[in-house]
């Protein structure tokens, strides 16, 4: 039976998800920008069987960047933050003890401080679902949570070209509710996209 932490888990994940669905009613509320990101990562965890079994991530998606919703916006503007959300489906491909591929779709809501035009620092922070290809990890299933924290710089201005490049801290487990394995995985990821 899952865990009151599963349960949470995957409420909070379908949440995450079936909002960042939701189109905007408010003309505010428009894309921000959209664009290619790209994923370069590694992963130092050990196998199911406890042996060392680095990995190599690289991926290809697309991002989708929507300004916040109003109630939102005026909450993070009192406090001088920008605050938007992406969606991101990805493809990627793995390389190590298994040679194989991943795919998730992973909403983030992202914080940056306000008024910043050229440079500014950002925070992300997202829970997805993933299908993954691994199998000697002891992860119980092909199907994950992936649970995404990340920083980074975003460039550009009025009218130019934006992008970002970024960390990204990734685990991805089943809270114990698809398969009695749930060791988990995490990995590091190294992030650009434009937007």
């Amino acid at each position: 039976m899952p865990s009151m932490r599963s349960k949470a888990l995957l409420l909070a994940a379908t949440l995450n998800i079936l909002l960042a669905a939701v189109p905007s009613r408010r003309a505010e509320a428009e894309t921000i920008g959209s664009g290619p990101i790209l994923i370069g990562g590694f992963s130092v965890d050990q196998d199911a069987t406890g042996n060392d079994d680095p990995l190599a991530f690289g991926g290809l998606g697309w991002r989708w960047r929507r300004d916040g919703a109003d109630f939102l916006d005026r909450f993070f503007e009192k406090g001088h933050i920008d605050f938007s959300w992406t969606v991101e489906p990805m493809v990627a491909a793995i390389v190590g003890h298994e040679d194989t591929f991943e795919a998730s779709v992973v909403p983030f809501l992202r914080l940056q401080p306000a008024g910043w035009d050229t440079v500014a620092p950002y925070f992300e922070a997202g829970i997805g679902l993933i299908y993954t290809g691994l199998g000697d990890y002891g992860l119980g299933s092909h199907f994950q949570f992936s649970d995404n924290v990340g920083i980074g710089l975003a460039f550009g201005g009025e009218n130019t070209l934006h992008w970002t490049i970024g960390y990204r801290f990734r685990h991805i487990s089943n809270a114990g509710i698809w398969g009695d394995e749930n060791q988990g995985l995490n990995a590091h990821f190294f992030v650009f996209a434009l937007e």
